[in-house]
């Protein structure tokens, strides 16, 4: 996506109620009188005491039900999460009637996560009006929606298995005529673009997501992942105009060098510079930080590729800022628990044309086949390809063979 558009969330949810502090993904606001809730989607923290509330659509028969407190007791269970069940019609607790007991028990944060297949009027609607009064009436509770459960592969395996059942063919592995890798990466990507949603990306973009997609077997990048406005265009001027790469680390190396080279260019990471152990010690910093500031002046027209490290990307951010240095492209996706989310958001602030993933998601395998994605929109024909390696085509990270450290 680009950065006007924020990612719609997806998760689900329910138990016995009391104090939670595992996080759970991020989820809208409720429209309305619900914008008191969260402007942004985004992970839980713990300051706030929250709850999830698995909502069904309830039935005159016992056994849906059942199911209902089922799947919420597993959630609870699997997870560790503070979890109940609600139904919009004919049991009980109705969704409303869910809320307010959490409300009263201490919960000032709550996800409501339909156990529905598909965002319908009772996703848009129903759960909205009937939330309305609950959020009038307390100012300081936040309520927010995940997706419903939508099209998911494990659903279709779900699917998969029940026939087998009914065939008497249960725990079998279905046969296949899709032997060779040309054959199986085929069928990957068949099956990839029936699980992508209607995005408003470019033919390029899309070129992006879907290898990104392949490489990490996660649908749901494909509606995370942000492209500043040209991004891929400048990309590909500068990988065609031969355009140096530099890389945060071996390993995101390893996995660019055999697609690179094949167009010519080569691939520098910045752990391997030559006296940045040296200058990140005396200056408490990282080596990949030290290394940027020794290149900058080398660094205006590159492609630069963060895989792991924010401390990269927050030099990358203020070179641009305070020293004017502009690489054609970053393609930057660092993951971890600190700065990874804070750096990324740092440059879908700046000028910097990028390809990014917000959060604390990320790593190798994305960066790789983000990049590598390019590299193959850049070639001047098919046949620079022909014949690559696996690893090479998917972006998976490393050619057999190759070290990494």
């Amino acid at each position: 996506m680009h950065d006007d558009r924020v990612p719609r969330p997806e998760g689900s949810g329910s138990a016995e109620v009391g104090s939670a502090t595992a996080p759970l993904a991020g989820a809208a606001p409720l429209a309305g009188a619900a914008s008191r809730a969260r402007s942004a989607p985004g992970p839980l923290t713990g300051s706030v005491p929250w709850a999830v509330v698995v909502l069904g659509h309830g039935s005159r028969n016992p056994a849906a039900l059942e199911v209902l407190q089922k799947a919420a007791s597993l959630l609870a269970l699997q997870t560790g999460w503070t979890v109940v069940h609600a139904s919009l019609g004919f049991n009980k607790p109705s969704l409303t009637e869910a809320v307010v007991s959490l409300y009263g028990q201490g919960f000032r944060d709550i996800l409501v996560a339909p156990y529905l297949l598909f965002a319908g009027n009772h996703v848009v609607l129903d759960i909205p009006e009937q939330l309305e009064s609950v959020l009038t009436a307390h100012p300081d509770l936040s309520v927010r929606l995940t997706g419903p459960l939508g099209l998911d592969l494990r659903l279709v395996s779900v699917l998969e298995s029940r026939v087998r059942g009914a065939r008497g063919e249960e725990g079998a592995v279905a046969a296949s005529s899709v032997n060779s890798p040309a054959e199986i990466e085929g069928k990957s990507f068949e099956i990839i673009e029936g699980l992508l949603p209607e995005l408003p990306l470019t033919a390029d973009e899309r070129a992006v997501v879907v290898r990104v997609v392949h490489a990490t077997g996660d649908p749901s990048l494909a509606s995370q992942l942000v492209f500043s406005a040209g991004a891929v265009e400048q990309g590909l001027r500068a990988l065609r105009d031969g355009a140096p790469v530099v890389c945060d680390v071996n390993m995101v190396k390893s996995g660019l060098v055999p697609s690179l080279r094949r167009l010519g260019i080569s691939v520098d990471c910045l752990v391997d510079t030559a006296g940045a152990a040296e200058v990140a010690s005396a200056e408490g910093i990282t080596r990949s930080a030290a290394a940027l500031r020794a290149m900058r002046e080398s660094l205006d027209g590159a492609v630069v590729v963060i895989g792991n490290a924010p401390t990269a990307l927050l030099e990358i951010v203020r070179l641009e800022r305070e020293e004017g240095v502009r690489p054609a492209l970053v393609v930057a996706v660092p993951v971890g628990f600190v700065a990874a989310a804070e750096s990324k958001d740092a440059l879908m602030a700046s000028p910097l044309a990028h390809i990014t993933l917000p959060g604390l998601r990320g790593g190798t395998p994305i960066a790789v086949a983000a990049t590598n994605a390019l590299a193959r929109l850049a070639a001047p024909d098919a046949s620079v390809f022909a014949g690559s390696p696996r690893a090479e085509r998917t972006g998976a990270g490393v050619e057999r063979g190759t070290p990494c450290t």
